[in-house]
């Protein structure tokens, strides 16, 4: 039926056609649910399920899946660079957004597809909720005339690739971290915490690239500190504490992940420290309250925190 409607198979997946269809589907409306969908592939997406995974299951769930968005990212800048796809050009298109990189694959669909669809295998979500994630971010791709959906097929595809090999070598990535001291954190994460203060002034006018620089810092100051005082581990909860511990701890990290919306495109660097916030109240002042609060198994270590 698709491609009866749209022509060849090459027409469906580099044509169009169906991205003009979905924006007659979906008025302009439909924009803010659709940028909210985006934000499950996007780094908005990624303090999210850290934050969930470290506060419910702990650091080892949570910085597994920081490990798989990293190479997730790298694979697709690498590709992205290699192929250097154009994004759909088309006088019926209605561009959403402002994109600079390589059309394939699509950045968005393969992260949101490595991270939900690495914690549906696991189990530690339904994957009809994964499901549901991933498909949003792929029609919001489309309906902001930034995808083909071959970009997007491409996109699915290199993430399950990447799923299947990275499950295969994470018990050696976990037994490798794990005979790694404390110093050695300390030294990587402060050279990439220099690399980030480094790239500040040649960081340009991506939104998306001083929210990964946001995000990268407040994950490095916030783990460490948090590795080096608290050692933050989750406790079984009744279902009424648990609602408690969540609505603490989204009740802050939502609204500061929320605040790019409301701000001017120029000023990335108060969007970059709202991301550099996040990433700090999840890995270390979340996990700080749910301890003072007994919603954590371990006590505080350290005067410093009580």
């Amino acid at each position: 039926m698709l491609i009866a409607t749209f022509g060849s198979v090459g027409d469906l997946l580099w044509g169009t056609d169906l991205i003009v269809r979905i924006q007659e589907v979906f008025s302009p409306n439909w924009y803010w649910v659709f940028e909210l969908f985006s934000y499950l592939g996007d780094t908005q997406g990624v303090v999210l399920l850290t934050a969930l995974t470290f506060w419910l299951s702990g650091r080892r769930l949570a910085y597994s899946l920081v490990g798989i968005v990293v190479f997730s990212m790298t694979i697709d800048l690498t590709i992205g660079t290699l192929i250097g796809l154009p994004r759909p050009e088309d006088p019926r298109i209605i561009v959403w957004k402002d994109e600079f990189t390589s059309s394939f694959p699509s950045g968005h669909t393969a992260l949101a597809t490595s991270m939900w669809g690495m914690l549906a295998t696991l189990n530690w979500m339904p994957k009809l909720s994964a499901a549901i994630a991933v498909a949003g971010v792929m029609l919001a791709r489309l309906y902001f005339g930034v995808h083909y959906l071959g970009d997007i097929i491409g996109g699915a595809l290199i993430a399950v690739v990447l799923i299947v090999a990275y499950l295969r070598i994470l018990p050696a990535l976990e037994d490798f971290f794990a005979a790694r001291s404390f110093r050695f954190f300390q030294f990587w994460g402060g050279l990439i915490f220099a690399v980030v203060l480094v790239a500040i002034p040649f960081a340009g006018d991506s939104a998306r690239v001083w929210h990964v620089m946001g995000t990268v810092a407040g994950f490095i100051v916030g783990g460490l500190i948090e590795y080096r005082y608290l050692r933050y581990s989750p406790a079984p909860l009744a279902h009424t504490r648990l609602a408690l511990k969540l609505l603490i701890g989204l009740g802050i990290l939502i609204p500061l992940l929320l605040i790019p919306l409301l701000l001017d495109d120029d000023r990335l660097a108060l969007e970059a420290l709202a991301f550099f916030l996040a990433a700090l109240w999840t890995l270390l002042f979340a996990p700080i309250v749910f301890t003072r609060m007994r919603l954590s198994a371990t006590p505080l270590t350290s005067r410093r925190f009580r």
